[in-house]
Order: structure tokens, then sequence, then C-alpha cells
């Protein structure tokens, strides 16, 4: 009897964790996190017109192709706000000290991340860079 209700408890045991695990993986693959992605090579690096912000680019190659990303550095933090699929540079305009554009993307890095994996910026739609130059 013992060994029943042990066999039985492993088994409920077991079938929670798969269906835990099954649930968390399709989570996260349907709701891409920018903060999680990988290292790459390190491409360039651009200052802004005050020197206060910085953005490293680095190259990713994997097997599905190039990406870019590009890292924020501001007051020793560092923070992803770019990651574009399919290419392999990143042109980059600064507008001001907290506006950008980047591969013709334009960005507030203050507010706005750009991740290609969700088809479309994060940031509301319809966004110009002058737009964003006109709200600092």
């Amino acid at each position: 009897m013992k060994r029943n209700v042990l066999t039985v408890s492993l088994f409920i045991l077991t079938f929670a964790v798969i269906i835990f695990n099954t649930v968390f993986a399709a989570v996260k693959s349907l709701n891409p996190d920018i903060t999680d992605l990988p290292e790459g090579k390190f491409m360039k690096s651009s200052t802004s017109p005050q020197d206060k912000a910085q953005i490293d680019f680095y190259l990713v190659e994997n097997n599905m192709g190039y990406a870019v990303r590009g890292e924020l550095v501001e007051d020793c933090a560092r923070k992803n706000i770019f990651w574009q699929t399919g290419v392999k540079t990143a042109d980059i305009r600064w507008l001001s000290e907290k506006s950008v554009i980047i591969n013709n993307i334009p960005l507030n890095i203050k507010t706005d991340k750009f991740d290609s994996r969700r088809g479309t910026a994060i940031f509301s739609e319809g966004v110009t860079a002058e737009k964003i130059a006109e709200n600092e």
C-alpha cells in the first residue's frame, strides 16, 4: 500500500513538473524579452553629443543568421535597447542627448526599446524622429 502511494505521488510530481516547464517555455517563447539576448562580438561604440550616454553595438551570429544588439551605457548601468535581426551593421545618428536613429529606427533612449522579433517597435506606433525631438 505504501509503495502504491509513493508511486502515485512520484507520478503526480513528475507530471506537474513537466506541465510547469512546458507552460513556462511556451510563455517565454511567445514573449521574447530584450534583456535575455546573446552577448555577441563588439562592433563599435557611439557616444551622445554631450558624452552623457553611450551605445555599444554587438554583432551576434548563430545558426539563424546575423543580428545587431545595441546596449545603452549610462551612469555605469547597462541595458539592451536595440535588437534587429537580419542585419550586420548599425548605422547610428544622434539627434539629441535622448534621441537617436539606429538603422532608420527612431528611439528615445530613456523610454524606448526596439525588438525586431516582435515585428514592431515596443514603443508607440507612428513615432518619428521629429516627434521624439519635439518632446524633449
